[in-house]
């Protein structure tokens, strides 16, 4: 009886498994790859975006305002005015300090030409809110507020542009 040869494995076998686990590994490095780096991102609503922000804020306290007023029968009243500045960015204090003259003397021109009859009317008031705003934005975002004079409010005072967002009259006294 005559042997016949034991049949040997020619390889393609074990070359096919190796491919298919080469393949198996880079496709789920590629897929790990795209899910971390490359999916879409959940979108930020409006409110989570405006929680952020919220956090950001922080208010900068001024030194009194103090300037005389005319009534309209001709006496001379002083006007006294706190003022706190509401601002997300953490570099405004430092433009605050630096511009500070400016700012004074923008806000003291505004106050000052107020009458002391009318300045205590709430509309009056959120009218100098808005002016004062405006002015001070102009001067931290150019360096001046075009010669110190005071600047009309604008149909953007609703939604300021520039590093203040909010000017509060912390205390407002008219004698």
């Amino acid at each position: 009886m005559a042997d016949k040869p034991a049949k040997t494995k020619s390889g393609k076998g074990k070359w096919i498994i190796i491919t298919v686990v080469v393949l198996l590994v880079f496709g789920g490095g590629g897929a790990g790859a795209w899910w971390f780096l490359m999916r879409p991102k959940p979108q930020v609503t409006a409110q989570e975006l405006a929680a952020q922000r919220e956090k950001l804020a922080h208010f900068i306290s001024l030194e009194p305002f103090v300037t005389n007023v005319l009534s309209t029968d001709g006496n001379t009243h002083y006007l006294q005015v706190k003022i706190d500045l509401k601002t997300f960015e953490p570099k405004t204090d430092d433009e605050v300090k630096a511009m500070t003259p400016e700012i004074r003397n923008a806000v003291l021109r505004i106050l000052a030409a107020q009458q002391a009859d009318k300045v205590g009317t709430v509309q009056v008031r959120e009218q100098l809110r808005s002016e004062i705003l405006t002015v001070i934005n102009r001067i931290l975002n150019t360096g001046s507020d075009a010669l110190g004079k005071a600047v009309a409010p604008t149909a953007h005072a609703a939604q300021p542009v520039g590093p203040v967002v909010g000017v509060y009259f912390t205390a407002f006294v008219v004698q």
